[in-house]
């Protein structure tokens, strides 16, 4: 079963409502928010890196970007880098920029930037560049349980 496949049975299983998108390939946020009709603010941009060693996933609002010195001092972590492309790819067997926020799907820890919070709805590739996912902020969060804080 595919990651996107995985997303929607999560979802249907939990009766969550989402909207699910095919659309031409994206390389960048800017670009995906294009095309799904929404803002860069609501885009759930999943950052898998290495946080003392061990491999995180740390989601953003597309339109922010990580700031590393708020993420260490939250969670009292030394060294954090993002993963490398080959990393990415070994841990999630995905693309860098087809991740999904569901860190839990790779056995992941979820962190997520609390300025998602003042999104309704948040959107996401679901595990294919040509795949999104429209879905509401409340229910990411109910469903996947990610650590909260302010790493922007």
């Amino acid at each position: 079963m595919s990651v996107y496949e995985k997303i929607i049975q999560i979802l249907k299983n939990s009766n969550i409502e989402y909207q699910a998108l095919e659309h031409e390939p994206t390389k960048t946020c800017a670009d995906a928010a294009r095309i799904r009709g929404t803002s860069a603010d609501q885009g759930a941009k999943a950052l898998v890196c290495v946080a003392d060693k061990k491999s995180v996933m740390i989601v953003l609002p597309c339109s922010k970007r990580l700031d590393p010195k708020a993420f260490k001092l939250k969670f009292t972590v030394r060294d954090l880098r993002f993963a490398t492309p080959d990393e990415v790819k070994q841990i999630t067997d995905l693309e860098i920029g087809s991740i999904p926020p569901f860190g839990s799907l790779f056995k992941l820890t979820t962190y997520l930037d609390s300025s998602l919070s003042t999104q309704e709805k948040i959107a996401f590739n679901a595990g294919d560049v040509c795949k999104s996912i429209i879905m509401k902020y409340s229910d990411f969060v109910d469903t996947e349980k990610p650590q909260i804080g302010v790493y922007s």
